[in-house]
């Protein structure tokens, strides 16, 4: 079995009470806890090491791939041990989906024996705050981030290493996605330290819980050899690369550049917002005309389609056929591709009335100069009926697609809801720099309304009712640009080498058809 650099750098230093790995996801976590608790149980006849993975309560996969790695490991020191030395489970002998049965159920346990009466061993659990305090000797824990109630887990077990000066904990995380979660406060770094070049061995430092930590985030592990992968070619990709093809950006930081992320919240960050609001200040118009009720249109500038150029225009809405005081508002964007993707018009009302609903559309479907949109696309998760009658009476103006927030798409062989895929294709594309937006302190506060949640996003509700409303316009209209729906075209082209106005060609090859059967021919090949 051999290590990398960062794995042996961890395992050689055993002269701290509390370590935390804090390292990049899939870098060998699970490998360098079982090298360490063998290494232990070789090393002190009668030791006794718990191992308690957060794997184990979160599902069968992991379980699984868990067993996988504790089985090869085992059978390759078994194959590395002298003959003094015996290493035995209570799975020996059975099948691997038996192995993985005892693993799942906390009954797997590896003893090492030195004679006949002396043995060392490990213990194999899931984490338990009530089973904790029965910790002893030397424990491991692995993913801390994961488990949910690791402050009373740590409570539990913090007397440990205080009791005897050989015992030794040992934990693994990356950043929680959560600041609340008590495993940020354990390992986050001092105050101003950064991790600028890449280290093969890894970063040590003392967080500011005083907690001894070895970092190593993706540029670290692939300096030490080891590499990612696009998940279709299988090419080897730079971490850089590999961030480009994350559609989860945010889950990218946490996981690979080990970044911890204060709130934790908010889908975008401030950042994002100003540098698309100062790039977009004069080129796009923000309309909140919620208190306008039925008047929207009376309010809206007669030269608002000024703003549009000549680039491709897709208009996006999200609808709510509302106008009590707190009542959600229609959130609309029309958003044109003009090298960078600009939001032209932000739009939010309330009205009761479908009909105005629909006068609205129909200004905003024409662009002037006989121009239509390119694309409408419209949130049909919760006004079904409504999304699929503007479909019907604007299919003339252009393709109109509609949204499904539950349903799911595939993108980059993962399976996602569209709620999941759109934030994350307009949060990704205001991260990259590539949206504009006009300068308006309301359209910031509605793109702010929007938190991350496991995975995908939810919407906050204001003293008002508004909701993220644009920001839900936006990213579909910002899908407009790469959905493939729409009419298609069908046009004849020449295939071959064939001149067909020099029938000379086909006559030598053959002299017994006529024109039309020669010219049948020639397309045919």
């Amino acid at each position: 079995m051999k290590l990398t650099v960062f794995q042996k750098e961890a395992l050689r230093r055993s002269d701290a009470g509390f370590m935390l790995m804090l390292w990049r996801r899939q870098a060998g976590k699970t490998t360098l806890f079982a090298s360490r608790a063998l290494k232990e149980m070789a090393n002190k006849p009668g030791c006794l090491v718990t191992y308690a993975s957060a794997s184990l309560l979160v599902g069968r996969e992991l379980v699984v791939k868990e067993a996988q790695i504790w089985n090869s490991i085992l059978d390759d020191f078994r194959a590395r041990l002298n003959n003094d030395m015996q290493l035995s489970t209570s799975a020996d002998g059975l099948s691997f989906d038996d192995f993985c049965d005892i693993f799942e159920h906390n009954k797997m346990e590896v003893k090492l024996h030195h004679s006949r009466t002396l043995y060392s061993r490990t213990l194999l659990i899931a984490p338990n705050p009530a089973t904790a305090r029965g910790y002893s000797g030397f424990v491991m824990i692995d993913e801390i981030g994961f488990i949910r109630d690791f402050r009373d887990l740590w409570e539990a077990m913090e007397p440990i290493a205080s009791r005897d000066p050989d015992f030794r904990v040992m934990m693994a995380t990356t950043p929680p996605n959560d600041d609340a979660h008590y495993s940020y406060e354990l390992a986050v770094p001092p105050e101003g330290m950064t991790f600028d070049a890449p280290v093969a061995q890894g970063n040590w430092y003392t967080s500011q819980a005083n907690v001894l930590v070895h970092r190593v985030d993706v540029w670290d592990a692939a300096l030490a050899g080891v590499k990612l992968y696009d998940t279709n070619t299988r090419k080897a990709l730079q971490p850089n690369e590999h961030r480009l093809q994350a559609i989860d950006r945010d889950a990218w930081d946490r996981n690979y550049a080990l970044q911890f992320k204060t709130g934790g919240a908010a889908a975008i960050s401030l950042q994002s917002i100003h540098f698309a609001m100062s790039k977009g200040r004069d080129l796009g118009l923000a309309l909140d005309l919620s208190s306008a009720g039925s008047d929207v249109l009376t309010k809206f500038p007669t030269d608002w389609r000024a703003l549009i150029g000549n680039g491709k225009v897709c208009v996006g809405i999200d609808p709510a056929t509302t106008e009590k005081e707190k009542s959600n508002p229609t959130g609309v964007a029309i958003i044109e591709e003009n090298e960078n993707y600009i939001l032209r018009l932000a739009l939010r009302f309330k009205s009761s009335d479908p009909a105005v609903v629909k006068s609205v559309l129909r200004e905003l479907c024409n662009l002037g100069k006989g121009r239509r949109p390119h694309r409408i696309i419209i949130d049909a998760t919760s006004e079904r009926f409504f999304a699929a009658e503007i479909k019907k009476e604007f299919s003339s103006f252009c393709p109109v697609i509609l949204v499904v927030a539950s349903e799911k798409t595939i993108y980059m062989s993962q399976e996602m809801t569209f709620k999941a895929y759109l934030g994350n294709l307009l949060v990704n594309t205001m991260d990259d720099g590539s949206f504009l937006m006009p300068e308006q302190r309301w359209l910031k506060d509605d793109f702010r309304l929007v938190l991350r949640e496991k995975g995908s996003f939810i919407n906050q509700i204001d003293s008002a009712g508004n909701h993220g409303d644009v920001f839900d316009g936006s990213k579909h209209a910002l899908y407009g640009f790469f959905s493939r729906s729409g009419p298609a075209q069908a046009s004849a082209a020449q295939v071959g080498f064939w001149n067909l106005q020099n029938k000379s060609h086909i006559n030598k090859l053959f002299p017994h058809h006529n024109d039309n059967q020669n010219q049948s021919l020639a397309l045919q090949i």
